[in-house]
């Protein structure tokens, strides 16, 4: 529903309409449409103008024992009471929770910086029966899902056309004396993509003082822009924009001021401004617009605007490396920096997944490698689990890894099905790794923390190793399939693994178990069988499980050099 009031009253209505379709009796019907009412007049009400512009969403999940509700909303949030009191007769406000509350048998808000969702759940009523679909109903419902997977195969080509551009940009940079025809190549495309009509790109001058225009599109307008001082113009969208490390939105309610710099080249219409970083170093402001004043942007045109320029960043470090190859002391402060750029694309914090605790290392031989791992929320409490080893080593594999990661997380729908995921990430992937002569190995998994159970599919990847109590050993589980660009149409077994109480699981990289010393003595898996079956049975927790590894790693190799990435995922069920 659009974010204003008059929309709440249709939006409920369209839900306790369905919900009368299941069979829920008149009582209930009520009691959900007026806590949904209620939740929804909060979501507009407290919205601010960016918020103003993006939908509430209301979901409905009519489950086997519960019916649960998700209200998406843009405001800055709140902390939700343990118990909503109800207020005096008097007061003006708080009658709101007090009666969504009353009305459901559990309420959990999740605040977040973007979005906030309220879940609402309550049981269903002993006696409502699934009502059965009739003929008319079934093709109406398959009409939906042909319309539904065309628009997400739609959405699938958009982003890979954008991942194959990103790629093949780096691949050019090389060919290329000048960043800024680059630059203007990848902005051109990117408002295409997105819709705009004008842009500007800034760059951080080599002093770190001023902000200069290297971009300004379209690129017939009959003026320039001059540079703007860091420490000064405070009505400027861009400083304020880098200052606070945050996109700033601006539209015709919230208009840029009349002394901004951006006025003369965006003087109407909707914008956002998105500051980009390498290794926490401002590198410049990327501006995108449209005159419409009818037309923001949507969330997923602002995601795109970031995937573009956070990939112009690493080409930016890129050229500044070709630059100054000539100098062994700046080569290797931008390697330091590709790395920092590569250890940004791991997860930063590892999501709670309770009862199972996780954690992760990884060792690159150089300073750039090709071992990638991701750990991603997966709706419902699950994680999806990634683990990847791109062939090679230094900045191509870590760019195929920070592709394979745009990839994977462009298919949220697929989470949930590791094999069909494995399988379109590989037919994605498959010219580009072919063309360059390159493949990856991968393990991609779902954790069920309601099933206790782990969905798998391996792509030419290490084993899961397994331990549960009352083994005297460690197995390794789950069969292989081709790596991701070896075959276009490979189909990828699924596994499951059930995961009772004080069960562990280690997902590795082969960088582990080939270890060598220095007499060139190879580790070997079985050898690593019998490291994690110790630390899954001789440690407390899965810190200090991955400490116990490394240190036995570290013990084996003897001070020898490191030959290969390593990379580990640690799991324990601690219920």
């Amino acid at each position: 529903m659009a974010c204003e009031l008059a929309a709440v009253r249709t939006a409920t209505l369209a839900v306790r309409d369905w919900l009368a379709e299941k069979g829920l009796p008149e009582m209930e019907l009520g009691g959900w449409e007026l806590a949904l009412a209620e939740a929804a007049n909060n979501a507009v009400k407290y919205a601010n103008a960016r918020g103003r512009q993006q939908p509430v969403t209301i979901e409905v999940l009519w489950g086997e024992r519960e019916i649960e509700a998700r209200i998406t909303d843009h405001t800055a949030g709140f902390d939700w009471p343990d118990k909503a009191e109800l207020p005096d007769v008097d007061a003006e406000s708080g009658r709101g929770l007090f009666l969504i509350q009353s009305l459901t048998d559990e309420v959990v808000y999740l605040r977040h910086r973007d979005q906030n969702i309220l879940i609402l759940r309550r049981a269903r009523p002993p006696g409502v029966a699934e009502p059965l679909p009739n003929v008319r109903q079934l093709q109406s419902q398959l009409a939906d899902t042909e319309a539904a997977l065309a628009d997400m195969t739609a959405e699938l080509s958009s982003s890979y056309e954008s991942l194959v551009a990103l790629f093949r940009y780096s691949s050019e940079l090389g060919a290329h004396a000048s960043l800024k025809d680059f630059s203007q190549r990848l902005l051109k495309d990117l408002m295409q993509i997105t819709e705009a009509d004008r842009a500007v790109l800034r760059l951080v001058s080599p002093d770190g003082k001023k902000l200069e225009p290297l971009l300004l599109l379209p690129d017939d307008q009959q003026f320039t822009l001059k540079p703007i001082r860091l420490a000064g113009a405070p009505a400027s969208v861009e400083i304020s924009a880098a200052r606070k490390q945050q996109d700033i939105w601006f539209s015709p309610e919230e208009p840029l001021a009349g002394d901004d710099p951006l006025r003369a080249a965006i003087p109407t219409g909707n914008g956002i401004c998105h500051p980009f970083f390498v290794a926490n170093q401002l590198v410049g402001t990327a501006t995108l617009a449209r005159s419409g004043e009818d037309k923001p942007f949507a969330a997923a045109q602002v995601n795109l605007l970031h995937s573009f320029i956070d990939f112009l960043a690493i080409q930016i470090v890129n050229a500044r490396l070709l630059d100054e190859r000539t100098s062994a002391q700046i080569t290797r402060r931008e390697l330091e920096i590709a790395a920092n750029i590569q250890h940004s694309l791991l997860p930063m914090k590892i999501p709670a997944c309770p009862p199972f605790e996780m954690s992760a290392a990884y060792q690159s031989a150089l300073q750039v490698g090709g071992d990638f791992y991701d750990i991603i929320p997966a709706g419902d409490g699950s994680l999806l689990l990634v683990i990847a080893d791109v062939m090679g080593k230094g900045v191509p594999a870590a760019l195929f890894a920070a592709v394979l990661r745009s990839t994977l997380r462009s298919m949220p729908q697929l989470f949930n099905q590791p094999a069909e995921l494995m399988a379109t990430a590989n037919r994605i992937l498959f010219p580009d790794l072919t063309r360059v002569d390159m493949f990856v190995t991968a393990l991609v998994a779902c954790l069920d923390p309601h099933r206790r159970k782990l969905l798998a599919a391996n792509a030419g990847h290490c084993p899961i190793l397994l331990w549960q109590p009352g083994m005297a050993q460690a197995v390794a589980y789950g069969e292989s399939g081709f790596p991701l660009g070896i075959e276009p149409l490979t189909r990828y077994l699924q596994t499951e693994i059930d995961l009772p109480p004080g069960a562990s699981m280690l997902l590795y990289t082969d960088g582990l178990s080939e270890t060598r010393n220095a007499a060139g003595e190879l580790l070997g898996e079985e050898k690593l069988i019998q490291i994690f079956t110790q630390a899954a049975t001789q440690t407390s927790d899965t810190a200090s499980g991955k400490q116990f590894l490394l240190t036995r790693l570290n013990d084996f190799r003897n001070q020898a050099p490191m030959t290969d990435d390593q990379t580990l995922v640690f799991i324990r069920h601690t219920a």
